[in-house]
């Protein structure tokens, strides 16, 4: 296993902590889903009631989904782990990445 080296500030040390948690995030969301696909394909459901099932299922994965990219472009914009800034107004939107993190080093 590869060991990485210590963070150097707390800004350092809060982006691995949240990386980390999105990667064990992202595992856990993949599972789930796999979880639900398999007990939609094998739940052994009554024919009546199938076509209710695999709406209530799908609208539930489609959420899912939308949920994980939602906190994903959250983070990326405006949590510890983002270099990026969204502005948003009545004239318009806008997106910045910052050119240095708040310890000087380089992106």
């Amino acid at each position: 296993m590869i060991h990485l080296p210590p963070p150097t500030s707390f800004a350092e040390g809060q982006r691995l902590i949240y990386g980390l948690l999105a990667a064990a995030a992202g595992m856990f969301s993949g599972a789930c889903a796999v979880a639900m696909i398999a007990l939609l394909m094998w739940g052994g459901w009554d024919p009546s009631e199938q076509h209710t099932i695999l709406l209530i299922f799908g609208w539930s994965l489609g959420g899912f989904i939308a949920a994980m990219v939602a906190v994903i472009v959250g983070l990326l914009a405006g949590g510890p782990v983002g270099r990026f800034r969204l502005t948003a107004s009545r004239g318009g939107a806008t997106v910045e990445a910052a050119a240095q993190s708040d310890t000087g080093d380089s992106v």
